[in-house]
């Protein structure tokens, strides 16, 4: 999928990747007591959740390109679960994120969010990795034409 002949899946990425990773520093900012963290944890999160659903809509369009039978779709399937995994996870951060407890539980909560967020930037790098492998070993999204 192109939008004047520049792949979209690439395009839409930077975005998840960056309120994420924003998010990841904001909710560790938050554990530390830094104030105003928390409210830029949540946004950010929420940011780069919303804006993952077009790019990983657009990676599934491009996913029909690939022969289901190479390398290179077992792959993007890596890549495709790694990210899945990394939503999932920034999501639950969010979820405990808004949560509202006792001081205990708020704090159990506050350090399993910022894990969570931890886990989803680490699982978001891999896949990001992997993604590239995508590109830059079996050329997926390369134009070899002008289109």
């Amino acid at each position: 999928m192109r939008l004047w002949g520049h792949p979209i899946h690439p395009m839409l990425v930077h975005f998840p990747v960056a309120f994420w990773t924003v998010a990841v520093m904001a909710y560790v900012a938050d554990t530390a007591g830094v104030e105003g963290a928390a409210a830029a944890a949540k946004l950010a999160n929420g940011a780069g959740l919303i804006m993952a659903l077009p790019a990983m809509t657009a990676g599934l369009i491009e996913l029909r390109l690939i022969d289901s039978r190479s390398e290179a779709m077992r792959v993007a399937t890596l890549h495709m679960m790694a990210m899945a995994a990394a939503w999932v996870c920034f999501m639950l951060a969010l979820v405990m994120s808004i949560s509202t407890r006792a001081s205990l539980d708020k704090q159990i909560t506050q350090l399993a969010g910022v894990v969570s967020a931890s886990v989803g930037f680490l699982l978001m790098s891999v896949g990001g990795w992997v993604g590239g492998r995508l590109v830059y070993e079996f050329g997926i999204g390369v134009a070899t034409h002008k289109e």
